[in-house]
């Protein structure tokens, strides 16, 4: 197994979730051991400054890298073979520590890496440049692909002009070979795709990871900026792994606008039925044929409600958790670094399991619901300036205010907010605490038809079915 590089940070986490580079953030953040290039496993830490570009990455205010080599404004120009990583290990009784660089983490399946397809190729890459080849091969066809044909590399060689891949075909080619179940998968994918008429256009090119698909992921960035940041990730806006294009496509038809809801989604849903642009969204094909599902082609809200249950926390002083709770949903609001410095809610419930609902985020919601000024950084500008109030004692006071104004949500059965108690607490406390009695405090100053507006769009948002996000179709 080989070290990650740093392109290799910003490819798509194998889970779904974002890119790579949050699988590292993740294990600083939660002090998880991970392998690394000298041997064994490892604590990492960094410095403030590189978690929180990590963190402008994955929120995206910070482009991972640039076509542009000139354009050094990014991550990867800023810390492509700079040693800002520590590696700790434990030998004996002592901690041994290490300067190293991101390329100083060993490329495990946890980063992307495929024990069998050799050469520690990027298989997500793969699986998902297969489904191009197989589709464009399917195409090429008069009739279904058998599920136990084993596609030659001359099949697929043969369909080249409609196909753009980030892998070479050769490497492709090799996974499906090695891995009989993504030989299925693929074949299952593709004749799905070509039998589904309402979006098939036999003048289609079919792209993963180059020309079409940067072109929009870089306007997503650039709409997301200008849209005040509703995501915090691609992924939330649009799943979609590969692009069926048709070969005259014109980009400029969606980089010309700046807004998502009634500008790019709007462009994208035209396009869509037009047949000219479809992102499509992945996933192993298990079962004798494959499923196909379209997502975000009216606005979620119209059909979606998610009523507020509750909002608050078991006790004051004994937790810094607060939980908003929605039918179907229960978000756990908390600070998620030892510092107090990143503070974000845990998305539970059926259909929204494990996703991530930032400080930003959250404050975007409120603030749609409510106006501006109203959200969670309605008194500081940021989750920074938070950290730095909770340690100067700036907070102490506030959270002794909102907690008597809303005691009735937050403290236990008996249990007084104590100033002096408050003040005694750590800065990480006042941090998490403070910015969940806000959140408490400005859902039970507003109405309940807007708290059950908030918990509906988080609980789009955990889904990636918000107004916002993108008209996409899924193959499962």
């Amino acid at each position: 197994m080989s070290g990650m590089t740093m392109g290799d940070y910003g490819k798509d986490a194998p889970d779904g979730d974002g890119i790579r580079l949050r699988i590292l953030y993740d294990a600083i953040v939660n002090r998880e051991l991970i392998e690394v290039e000298s041997g064994g496993k490892a604590l990492i830490m960094t410095s403030d400054g590189v978690m929180e570009d990590m963190k402008s990455v994955i929120d995206g205010g910070l482009l991972f890298d640039s076509p542009d080599k000139q354009n050094t404004n990014n991550f990867a120009a800023k810390y492509t073979r700079k040693k800002v990583l520590t590696e700790i290990k434990k030998q004996g009784k002592k901690n041994v520590s290490k300067e190293i660089g991101f390329t100083g983490i060993k490329k495990t399946t946890q980063f992307g890496s495929n024990k069998g397809s050799g050469g520690g190729a990027d298989a997500t890459a793969l699986f998902e440049g297969a489904a191009c080849w197989m589709t464009a091969y399917r195409y090429s066809l008069r009739k279904d692909i058998d599920v136990d044909y084993t596609v030659t590399l001359e099949d697929l060689e043969a369909v080249s002009n409609s196909v753009e891949t980030d892998e070479p075909l050769g490497k492709i080619h090799d996974f499906i070979m090695n891995d009989p179940a993504w030989m299925k998968s693929s074949i299952r994918t593709a004749n799905k795709l070509y039998s589904a008429t309402k979006f098939r256009n036999t003048n289609f090119k079919f792209h993963r990871g180059t020309s079409i698909v940067n072109t929009v992921e870089s306007h997503y960035l650039a709409v997301n900026k200008a849209d005040g940041r509703p995501f915090s990730q691609i992924n939330k806006w649009s799943p979609a792994d590969i692009y069926m294009c048709d070969h005259s496509f014109d980009t400029s038809l969606i980089t010309n606008e700046m807004t998502f809801q009634g500008g790019f989604n709007k462009v994208l849903l035209d396009l869509l039925a037009e047949k000219k642009l479809i992102g499509v969204s992945l996933k192993k094909v298990t079962t004798n044929l494959a499923n196909l599902t379209e997502h975000n082609f009216t606005r979620a809200s119209l059909t979606v409600s998610k009523p507020f249950q509750s909002v608050g926390s078991k006790s004051l002083m004994n937790s810094m958790d607060v939980y908003v709770e929605g039918q179907g949903l229960s978000v756990q609001f908390r600070a998620t670094d030892r510092e107090g410095k990143t503070w974000q809610g845990e998305v539970m419930g059926s259909a929204a399991k494990h996703g991530k609902v930032g400080g930003g985020v959250m404050n975007y919601i409120m603030e749609s619901v409510y106006g501006s000024g109203n959200g969670v950084f309605r008194e500081y500008d940021s989750a920074k300036d938070v950290a730095t109030a909770a340690r100067l004692g700036s907070l102490d006071s506030k959270i002794f205010a909102l907690a008597n104004k809303r005691s009735g949500f937050v403290c236990a059965a008996g249990e007084v907010p104590n100033l002096r108690e408050i003040s005694a607490m750590r800065d990480q406390w006042k941090f998490a605490k403070y910015l969940g009695l806000i959140v408490v405090d400005q859902l039970m100053s507003g109405t309940k038809a807007q708290r059950d507006e908030i918990t509906t769009r988080m609980y789009l948002y955990a889904t990636s079915a918000s107004d916002n996000s993108a008209p996409y179709i899924k193959i499962s």
